[in-house]
Formats: C-alpha cells, sequence, structure tokens
C-alpha cells in the first residue's frame, strides 16, 4: 500500500515546484554544488509534497464529487484520514527541520511561507470561499523559485522577486484552464473557481490572455536576465506553444481547446525554468 501514499505527494504536480528550486538556485549560485542541490531536491520533495498530502486531507469531501478527484486515495478509502493526517504532518516537519539543516535560516522561510500559502490561504482559507484562492494561494509558486535562489546567491534582492514571478503568473492560468475544462465538477462541488463565478465569455478571454501574458513576460525575463543564446532555445517554444494553444482557446472556446492549453502550460514552465539553468 505505499502507492497511495506516494500519490498524497501529487508527484505530477509538485515537479514543477522542485524544478523552480532547481533553476532559483543554479541561476543564483556562483558555483552549483552538487550536494547542496540535492539537499535542495529533497527538501522541496518533502515540503511540497506534505502541503500537497494536506490538500488531499482537507479537501477530501470536495474531491468526492468531482468526477477528476474521485478516484484518489481519501475518497475511495485507501488511506484513512487520521494516516493521511499524520502522514502530512510528518512529511512537513521534515521538510522544514531539514532544511534548517541543510539550507539555512532565509531558505527555509521561503520554504514555510510556501507551505502557509498553500495549505493555509488557499486550501483551508480561500478555497471554499473565494474565486481568489488561487491568486492568494499562487505565492507558493513565487516561495519555491526564491527558496533555491536565496539559498544559492545567500540573500533577496530585485531580479529574484521578478523572476519568481514567472511562476506566479503561470499559477492562475494554469489552474483555471482545468477548472474551465471541469467547470461543471467544480460547480457541483460548490468550489468558486474563476471559470464558475463569471460568465463563460468572460472566462474565456480573462484565461486566455492571462497565458498568453504569462508566456510574454517569460520571454521579457529572459531577454533582461537569461544571457545565454541557447536558452532561446526553449525559452522560444515555450512561448510559441503557450500563444498558439491560447489563441486556440480564445477563438475555439472549446473543453477541448482549454484541455490543449492546460496540458502545454506545464512543458512550457519547464522549458522556461531548464532556460534560465542554461544561463
Amino acid at each position: 500500500m505505499v502507492k497511495p501514499y506516494l500519490v498524497l505527494l501529487k508527484p505530477r504536480v509538485i515537479w514543477l515546484l522542485v524544478l523552480a528550486s532547481v533553476a532559483g538556485y543554479v541561476y543564483a549560485a556562483p558555483v552549483v554544488d552538487w550536494g547542496s542541490l540535492l539537499a535542495l531536491v529533497v527538501v522541496g520533495v518533502l515540503s511540497s509534497g506534505g502541503a500537497a498530502a494536506f490538500n488531499h486531507v482537507f479537501e477530501r469531501d470536495i474531491d468526492a464529487l468531482m468526477s477528476r478527484t474521485a478516484a484518489r486515495p481519501l475518497p475511495r478509502g485507501l488511506v484513512s484520514v487520521g494516516a493521511a493526517f499524520a502522514y502530512a504532518s510528518a512529511v512537513s516537519a521534515l521538510g522544514v527541520l531539514l532544511s534548517l539543516a541543510w539550507l539555512g535560516p532565509l531558505p527555509t522561510l521561503f520554504v514555510v511561507l510556501g507551505w502557509f500559502s498553500y495549505v493555509v490561504v488557499y486550501t483551508v482559507w480561500l478555497k471554499r470561499r473565494s474565486w481568489l484562492n488561487v491568486l492568494a494561494g499562487g505565492f507558493a509558486g513565487n516561495a519555491s523559485f526564491l527558496t533555491g535562489y536565496v539559498f544559492g546567491r545567500g540573500t533577496l534582492d530585485w531580479p529574484g522577486v521578478l523572476m519568481s514571478f514567472a511562476v506566479y503568473l503561470w499559477i492562475p492560468a494554469h489552474i483555471w484552464s482545468l477548472a474551465y475544462r471541469y467547470r461543471e465538477d467544480y460547480r457541483r462541488a460548490g468550489v468558486p473557481m474563476f471559470s464558475t463565478v463569471v460568465d463563460q465569455r468572460t472566462a474565456v478571454v480573462a484565461i486566455s490572455l492571462l497565458n498568453i501574458a504569462s508566456a510574454l513576460y517569460m520571454a521579457f525575463l529572459y531577454v533582461l536576465f537569461g544571457g545565454d543564446p541557447l536558452g532561446y532555445v526553449f525559452v522560444a517554444p515555450a512561448v510559441g506553444l503557450t500563444l498558439y494553444t491560447s489563441a486556440l482557446a480564445l477563438v475555439k472556446k472549446s473543453d477541448d481547446a482549454f484541455w490543449k492549453m492546460f496540458k502545454a502550460s506545464s512543458p512550457a514552465l519547464a522549458l522556461f525554468l531548464i532556460a534560465l539553468v542554461l544561463h
């Protein structure tokens, strides 16, 4: 019964947050230390995975009502609520303790802020109350990048803050394109996602334009802070793919088009982060 506990960590979601931390570290560090990089990855998996496990615990009733999430471990009874809560607590605490021991106080501050943003602000406080849940909880994306960045540089500066917002801007377009595709699920569960509280035309235009803005911001950042021409080999297709799928969603206004936009968004962010690694 190991697999359900791995699913609780949301590996298909948190890998991008871990990659954001890695990109921040490699970009900011004068010299990459492979031991430090491994420590950062372990901390990222534990802290992000622990937060994801708490999300499973607090949203188990919502998950049971939605076709996309009904097969998760808690709705299916594969893991008890008590065991999942204890697991989430242990994994999260281990992530923070190892961060303090291996990364230091400043990176750990961002580890804790990212955890708090996702678990407390997004999941517990706003998910069921306001469509602003994603915008408020999106700081978890900033925090992931900044954890690696301050670990590598030893301090926080404006370039790091500006680059972290590439992840922040990506999050709402990514989640809302999924929520548009499954908007009836969210309505049935009573979750006020953006696509469920505005009319369809407004949702289509706003989500598509936000996705375009996210891609253009990534391009702007790489021109400003990138430097290595090789990085454009990764940034260009990331921007092009995002612009194409966003335009398709804007024109077709179909669930299938928004699903394509959602599926393209993760590779696009990954390509941008890889470009930063190659800077």
